[in-house]
């Protein structure tokens, strides 16, 4: 048999071993692995926690020894060690900027001469990464992508991370990692995904495989589960057994509930709005129109809400859709993960670090 390369320079083992993606957000950790299956990969180890309210708040850690107790209980049930792992969106300044064909050579520290400008904070204390638009090589300029952090933050997570003896090989922004899992890989469309979290929703443009915009807005599931407990006058846990048991299985019997929270879906909708038109009427640096949203792409548990999809498309004019944050990995004709499509739809993050590369 014909010997190929790497039969005489083997991988080093933490090169050959897959990354787990770790995505930690507010109110939970959700970890997932792929494993290599024939000539594509497969769901490997994967497992979640819920954090406790306040441990982290407004992607601030307000409590080490717990979040770092919850990362070890997981770190011992599934064997893990080497992880790719989120930022918090919630400190993350994103903006776009123009920067000249003669600084390619130097194109951080170019950048870096932005940051002022465009962060209200000292360059010092600032970590960024970007990611060149592309197409605008071709002009006179770059068209840049910046996403900054205050380096606190950066550096609490990555504390907690290895004090929880977990080893990270990267961070990403939860917005850059939603766009690995639900946007189709190679598309250079645009896209907006809304992400429904438990008391926030994360809302980003994504054009030519980048993400452009990104913000959160102050409404989440749980407005839903408050608006429903008003509606049929019941306690907030009643209201939650009911969304579970009803709210996610759509049918005609079911749109009752739609119908009964009409003032959070609606106010989740003007967002959305909003934030169409800024980048639909915001022309770029260099004067030009920007690209049309394409389509919507909703994740979280409670994007799958009976009703809101449809309701999304028909007040945006815009196609909307549940994403299936599956589509970069396999396909179901190849494998079918263990992980339930409602459950899948809070791994999204998770499953956009642990995709290969």
């Amino acid at each position: 048999m014909k010997k190929i390369f790497s039969d005489y320079f083997p991988l080093p083992k933490f090169l050959e071993m897959r990354p787990m993606g770790l995505a930690i957000t507010g109110h939970y950790v959700h970890v997932v692995e792929f494993v290599q299956k024939g000539h594509g990969i497969a769901l490997g180890r994967y497992g979640s926690r819920r954090i406790p309210s306040g441990v982290i708040q407004d992607g601030y850690v307000n409590d080490k020894p717990a979040i770092t107790e919850i990362l070890k209980s997981l770190q011992k049930e599934l064997s893990m060690e080497f992880v790719r792992a989120t930022l918090p969106e919630e400190k993350v300044y994103l903006f776009k900027t123009e920067i000249p064909k003669e600084a390619a050579g130097n194109l951080r520290e170019a950048i870096e001469l932005r940051l002022e400008e465009n962060v209200p904070i000292a360059p010092a204390d600032v970590i960024f990464d970007y990611a060149v638009i592309p197409g605008s090589e071709k002009s006179d300029h770059f068209d840049v992508s910046v996403s900054a952090l205050p380096s606190k933050v950066v550096s609490t997570y990555l504390d907690i991370i290895k004090e929880a003896g977990l080893k990270p090989v990267s961070f990403n922004v939860e917005a850059s990692a939603l766009r690995r899992a639900m946007i189709p890989k190679g598309s250079l469309d645009t896209f907006m995904i809304v992400n429904v979290r438990e008391v926030h929703t994360a809302l980003s443009i994504v054009s030519k495989g980048v993400v452009q915009i990104s913000l959160m807005i102050p409404i989440g599931g749980a407005a839903l589960t408050e608006a429903l407990a008003k509606h049929f006058s019941i306690d907030n846990e009643e209201a939650k057994k009911i969304k579970e048991e009803r709210g996610f299985v759509k049918n005609s019997d079911n749109m009752e509930l739609f119908f009964a929270i009409p003032n959070t879906i609606s106010a989740i909708k003007d967002e959305v709005n909003k934030l169409l038109v800024y980048w639909q009427t915001h022309k770029k640096p260099s004067g030009t129109d920007v690209e049309r949203v394409d389509k919507i792409i909703l994740c979280g548990r409670d994007a799958n809400f009976v009703g809101f999809d449809e309701y999304l498309s028909s007040a945006m004019k815009i196609p909307t859709e549940i994403g299936n944050v599956w589509r970069n990995a396999f396909s179901f004709d190849d494998c079918i993960p263990e992980i339930s499509h409602l459950d899948s739809l809070d791994y999204a993050r998770a499953i956009g670090l642990a995709l290969p590369q």
